[in-house]
């Protein structure tokens, strides 16, 4: 994969990481289910003025829109939209309510491991004990990180318990989001980028619009203030158009998958010190353990792979 490209990456998950910090700040304007709406609705109408601009100057513009056939595509633009643009963003504003910036950026982490479960499940790539070792260290890191594991007595709370800090809730957004890469992957090198992302957000809109407007009404706009403006149109373009629309150009110039979610791990880096600056959120033990404990995880992965010499990353797709 070319540098650029690597650079394009890092500032995707530079923004990214600064995103639930972000979303923590309009929630508490326009609440939960509003933030997901205006941030897909913002990123949809800027892709749709941006890709016009380019059809009406260019004449091998790229379509907007996915074409109806083959319906076996669409439908996988459809999962994708419903996963990515629907499932996550209300998973996420709604676990961010009851849990941190910080546990978000931590348990991102996780997203390349889903991946590479995915990748095995769809396309039956194989594990190695590797794999599984970066899992299990993964999965304690979790355990430690919602407090399910306690350091003082390690004892296991009730799932019933905990399930209400929010971060389970977050971990099944950062499931969906690992479904946008694997599912996208193939799709790239038939279609445009542009219009897979355009595609996948109009579904997600479509569907965040059928339940939060009929359930919460329309957003209101009018509690926003002129900063509050800048911020919502920041978090819809620079903040979710432009990172999902490059990572589609990523997915589709680099030989495999593995390469391209490697980047992901700067994150929790990232996002971590920008909530604890920002939002003054405290760092406590079960976060240096758990954190520490999913990085491990992760770099095990990568290390183990490194020293297989392999050709490729740990998904290579067809």
């Amino acid at each position: 994969m070319k540098f650029t490209t690597w650079i394009g990456l890092i500032l995707c998950n530079l923004v990214w990481a600064v995103n639930p910090t972000i979303a923590k700040r309009i929630i508490a304007v326009v609440g939960p289910e509003q933030t997901a709406l205006l941030k897909y609705l913002i990123a949809l109408l800027s892709y749709v003025f941006i890709a016009g601009m380019f059809r009406v100057y260019s004449k091998k513009a790229a379509p907007l829109w996915m074409p109806t056939r083959p319906r076996k595509d669409l439908i996988i633009v459809g999962v994708i939209g419903f996963a990515t643009c629907f499932i996550s963003p209300m998973t996420q504003v709604f676990g961010l309510q009851a849990s941190s910036a910080v546990s978000n950026c931590i348990l991102v982490t996780f997203e390349p491991l889903f991946t590479v479960l995915f990748g095995w499940i769809l396309y039956r790539e194989h594990l190695t004990r590797s794999h599984f070792a970066s899992f299990l260290l993964a999965l304690t890191g979790f355990l430690f990180l919602s407090q399910i594991l306690e350091l003082d007595s390690f004892s296991l709370k009730t799932f019933a318990v905990r399930v209400e800090s929010g971060d389970f809730i977050l971990l099944i957004g950062v499931a969906c989001e690992a479904l946008y890469s694997v599912l996208a992957r193939p799709l790239t090198k038939t279609y445009p980028g542009s219009t897979l992302f355009g595609t996948a957000m109009l579904f997600g809109v479509i569907l965040l619009a059928g339940v939060v407007i009929p359930w919460k009404g329309l957003p209101p706009l009018h509690q926003l203030s002129t900063k509050g403006w800048l911020t919502v149109l920041w978090f819809g373009i620079m903040g979710t158009a432009v990172p999902y629309l490059y990572w589609l150009y990523a997915l589709r110039s680099s030989l495999s998958l593995g390469s391209v979610v490697l980047s992901l791990f700067l994150q929790p880096l990232i996002g971590t010190a920008v909530a604890a600056l920002f939002l003054g959120e405290k760092l406590g033990t079960h976060h240096y353990i758990g954190g520490g404990l999913i990085l491990s995880g992760v770099l095990f992965q990568i290390f183990a792979e490194n020293q297989r010499d392999l050709a490729r990353d740990a998904i290579t797709l067809p």
